[in-house]
C-alpha cells in the first residue's frame, strides 16, 4: 500500500467518511476516489487540492512522501501558490476571455 492510499483510507476512517461521503465533499467521482483506493490509479494534481480541503488538511499532509513522485510544472506551482480568492478571481478573467469574440 502506497503513502497516498494508506493516508487517504486513514483520514477517511477517522473522519467516518464513505468514498460517497467523500465524494459529495470533494466534487471528485465516487468512481475516482474507488480506484485511488485501490491503486488502479493515483490523484491528479487537479484533484489533490480539493481532496485536501474535503479532509480539512494541507496537500504536502495528504501526499507526503508520495508527493515526490508528482512532477508539477511551474504553471501548477503558480497555481498552488494562489489563495482562494486569486483562483476565483483568474477563473473568472479566464472565462471572460473565453467568451469574448475577440
Amino acid at each position: 500500500m502506497n503513502y497516498f492510499q494508506q493516508k487517504l483510507k486513514q483520514l477517511m476512517k477517522a473522519r467516518q467518511l464513505n468514498q460517497t461521503d467523500l465524494a459529495k465533499l470533494s466534487n471528485i467521482p465516487q468512481t475516482t476516489i474507488s480506484k485511488w483506493l485501490t491503486k488502479e490509479s493515483t490523484p491528479k494534481i487537479t484533484t489533490i487540492e480539493p481532496l485536501a480541503k474535503a479532509l480539512n488538511i494541507s496537500v504536502s499532509e495528504l501526499v507526503g512522501d508520495f508527493g515526490n513522485n508528482i512532477k508539477l510544472t511551474d504553471d501548477d506551482k503558480r497555481w498552488l501558490a494562489l489563495s482562494d480568492n486569486q483562483k476565483k478571481l483568474l477563473l473568472t478573467l479566464l472565462d471572460a476571455i473565453l467568451n469574448s469574440k475577440i
